[in-house]
């Protein structure tokens, strides 16, 4: 059912007041009780990861940047562990990985075998379709 609603000004007036301060409201006491958040900036819409990145492979993506480090956007959550999360199959969390890292927006590092793999998340302001882009740590 559509949500939306139709009505007159003085009647909507009051209810988008009432919806704005809900929303600061919440994000206050968001912000004052230090409760972890993860930002997705608008070069992530001004580079077109939006729209081309699948669904499922963003829903990973914010999985990762909620459950990272803030300092360096590291995560260690294995693909079992997240596969459980979202109640699907290994290879399905595999290929949504894969589609991050064929967009450059994670670099993954697995020390050792049967350990789980260090998931960074990169910075994504150097997109481009088709740039390579290196640091002193990482060039693909």
């Amino acid at each position: 059912m559509d949500k939306k609603m139709l009505m007159t000004s003085k009647e909507a007036d009051p209810l988008m007041e009432e919806s704005r301060h809900a929303f600061s409201e919440w994000k206050t006491e968001k912000i004052k009780n230090k409760s972890g958040f993860y930002p997705v900036y608008n070069e992530f819409l001004e580079k077109g990861l939006l729209k081309e990145l699948s669904g499922n492979a963003l829903k990973l993506y914010i999985y990762l940047g909620i459950y990272s480090k803030n300092e360096t956007g590291e995560s260690w959550h294995s693909v079992e562990r997240i596969a459980e999360y979202f109640d699907c199959d290994k290879r399905t969390i595999t290929r949504w990985f894969k589609e991050l890292e064929d967009k450059e927006l994670i670099f993954r590092v697995q020390k050792g075998y049967k350990r789980a793999a260090n998931t960074f998340l990169k910075p994504y302001w150097f997109y481009t379709k088709g740039i390579v882009y290196c640091n002193k740590w990482i060039c693909n």
